[in-house]
C-alpha cells in the first residue's frame, strides 16, 4: 500500500514540475526594460569650487618689528582707514634723535663759517705790528750809524755785527706779527666749497629723517578696505615682517566662486557661460546658478587626488545666491559646467549597449522575444547615450544585456523600469 502511495506522490511532483517548466517556457525569461522616449541629454563635467570675496586684502608689515598692540579680533567688522595693529617704533625714534643731533652739529659748523673775527683780536695784533715796525726803524737807524762809524774805523767789526743781528731779529718779529694777522683773517674765510659740503650733508640727513618719519607711519597698520577680519595669525610681542601675513580682510558681498579646470576641458568654457552650483547641506543639497566671469590666461601645475601632476586653469564664476542662503569665503561648492545640451533625443543608458558584428547594438523586445538591434549613437555622457539611428520612440530596451540566458530570439517577460 505504501509503495502505491509513493508512486502516486512521485507522479504528482513530476506533473507539477512539468507544469512549472511549461509555464516558464510560455512566460519567457524575466527581464527589466526601459521604454524609449525623446528627452534631453547633457554633457557636462564637475569641478570643486571655493567661495572667495570679490574684494579681499592680506595685510603684511613692510618692516621687521615687534607687534606692540593688536586692536581687533577675528570676525570684527572694520572700516577703511581704521587702525588695526601698531608696531614698536622705538628703534626708529632713537635713530631720529641721533640724526637731529647731527643736524644741529652741521648747523653749528656753518655758523662758524659765517662769523667775522673779533675787533679786539685784530687791534691787538695790529698794535704789535706797529710796535714791531717802530722797533725795526730804531734798530735800522742804529745799524746805519754804526756802519758809517765802522767804515771810518771808529768802531770794531763786532759792534757792527751785533747791530746787524738785532736788525734781523726786528725784521723777523715784524714778519711774525704780520703772518699772525693774516692767519686770523684766513681762519674766518673757509676754503671754497665748505658751505656747499655742509649744505649737502644737511640735505642727506633731512632725507634720512623724512624716510624714518615715513617708516614710522607704516608702523601703524590700517585697514585698506572696509571688511571683516579673518585669519588673524599673530599675537602681541611677536615679530611681524614682509614674509608672514598678519591678517586678512574680506567684504561680505559680491562673492565669487573660483574653480580649477583641466586644460583639456577649458576649450569648452567661455565667459558668460551658465554654471550649475551645488552647496552640500546636512539634509539636502542646495542648487543655484552662476555665470563664468573670468578665465585665467595661464595654467598652474597641481597634483591630482592620485598624486599625478596636472595643469589646471583658474575659472571664476559669479554665483546667483538665493535669498536666505548663507555662504562665506572658504565654503566648498560643486560647479557643473554644461558643455553640450541636446533636446528631443532618444536617450538610453550606456549599459544597454554591446558590440555586435563590430557595431553598437542593444536588445529590444519584439513579440515577447529578445531581438538584437544594431544602432548608431551620438552624444554620450558617463551614464547615457543618444541613439540617432536604429531605434524608435516607445520601443522597449532590455537594461541588462549581459543577463544569463538572454540571446537573440529568446522569449522574455518584462518589467518596465522608470
Amino acid at each position: 500500500m505504501k509503495k502505491k502511495w509513493k508512486i502516486v506522490l512521485g507522479a504528482v511532483i513530476l506533473l507539477a514540475a512539468v507544469g512549472f517548466i511549461s509555464v516558464q517556457a510560455m512566460q519567457g525569461l524575466e527581464v527589466e526594460v526601459k521604454k524609449v522616449s525623446a528627452g534631453e541629454i547633457v554633457r557636462s563635467f564637475t569641478e570643486e569650487g571655493v567661495v572667495v570675496s570679490s574684494r579681499e586684502r592680506t595685510l603684511y608689515s613692510l618692516y621687521n618689528a615687534p607687534i606692540e598692540k593688536i586692536l581687533v579680533e577675528e570676525g570684527d567688522q572694520v572700516s577703511e582707514g581704521e587702525l588695526l595693529v601698531t608696531l614698536d617704533d622705538s628703534e626708529l625714534r632713537y635713530t631720529l634723535q641721533e640724526l637731529n643731533a647731527r643736524l644741529r652739529s652741521l648747523e653749528g659748523e656753518k655758523l662758524q663759517l659765517t662769523e667775522e673775527p673779533g675787533s679786539a683780536q685784530i687791534e691787538s695784533i695790529e698794535l704789535r705790528i706797529e710796535q714791531a715796525e717802530e722797533n725795526l726803524e730804531a734798530v735800522e737807524r742804529n745799524y746805519n750809524r754804526l756802519k758809517e762809524l765802522y767804515e771810518k774805523d771808529a768802531i770794531p767789526q763786532v759792534e757792527l755785527e751785533e747791530a746787524e743781528e738785532l736788525k734781523k731779529q726786528a725784521e723777523n718779529n715784524l714778519a711774525q706779527q704780520e703772518k699772525a694777522l693774516e692767519e686770523l683773517v684766513e681762519s674766518y674765510d673757509p676754503p671754497r666749497g665748505s658751505r656747499e659740503v655742509i649744505d649737502a650733508n644737511k640735505s642727506a640727513i633731512l632725507a634720512q629723517m623724512d624716510l624714518i618719519h615715513y617708516q614710522i607711519g607704516k608702523y601703524s597698520i590700517k585697514a585698506p578696505i572696509s571688511g571683516v577680519v579673518t585669519d588673524l595669525k599673530v599675537e602681541e610681542g611677536e615679530v611681524a615682517g614682509p614674509q608672514a601675513p598678519i591678517m586678512r580682510l574680506f567684504q561680505e558681498e559680491n562673492y565669487l566662486v573660483e574653480t580649477r579646470v583641466l586644460t583639456q576641458d577649458i576649450y569648452d568654457i567661455t565667459e558668460g557661460m551658465p554654471v550649475k552650483l551645488t552647496l552640500e547641506l546636512r539634509n539636502e543639497d542646495m542648487g543655484f546658478s552662476g555665470e563664468v566671469t573670468e578665465i585665467s590666461p595661464f595654467a598652474e601645475k597641481s597634483l591630482s587626488p592620485l598624486g599625478l601632476e596636472e595643469e589646471r586653469i583658474k575659472v571664476t564664476v559669479a554665483p546667483d545666491i538665493p535669498e536666505g542662503v548663507r555662504i562665506a569665503p572658504g565654503y566648498k561648492l560643486d560647479a557643473e559646467f554644461v558643455t553640450e545640451e541636446l533636446f528631443n533625443e532618444l536617450v538610453v543608458p550606456k549599459a544597454v549597449l554591446f558590440t555586435y558584428q563590430g557595431e553598437d547594438a542593444l536588445f529590444v523586445i519584439e513579440e515577447d522575444r529578445a531581438e538584437v538591434r544594431p544602432v548608431k549613437t551620438g552624444l554620450e555622457t558617463r551614464q547615457e547615450v543618444a541613439v540617432t539611428e536604429g531605434l524608435r520612440e516607445g520601443e522597449l530596451v532590455i537594461l541588462n544585456p549581459q543577463r544569463s540566458g538572454i540571446d537573440e530570439g529568446v522569449r522574455v517577460s518584462y518589467r518596465i523600469m522608470d
